[in-house]
């Protein structure tokens, strides 16, 4: 009985959330800087991470 009151609340924040996923899609590297391609080879991320000296001392 309680779904049927926030149904349409629901309903709403479901097609917000839509709009919003293809907002994104479609904008995203124009608005936020967002990228839709794989890094190049050359970003060896997980290397680079770890290559700092950790001093205990």
């Amino acid at each position: 009985m309680v779904f049927h009151i926030f149904y349409p609340a629901l309903a709403v924040l479901a097609l917000c959330m839509a709009v919003l996923i293809m907002v994104m899609l479609r904008y995203g590297p124009k608005l936020c800087k967002l990228r839709h391609t794989a890094k190049p080879p050359e970003y060896d991320w997980e290397d680079k991470t770890y290559e700092q000296k950790v001093s205990y001392a």
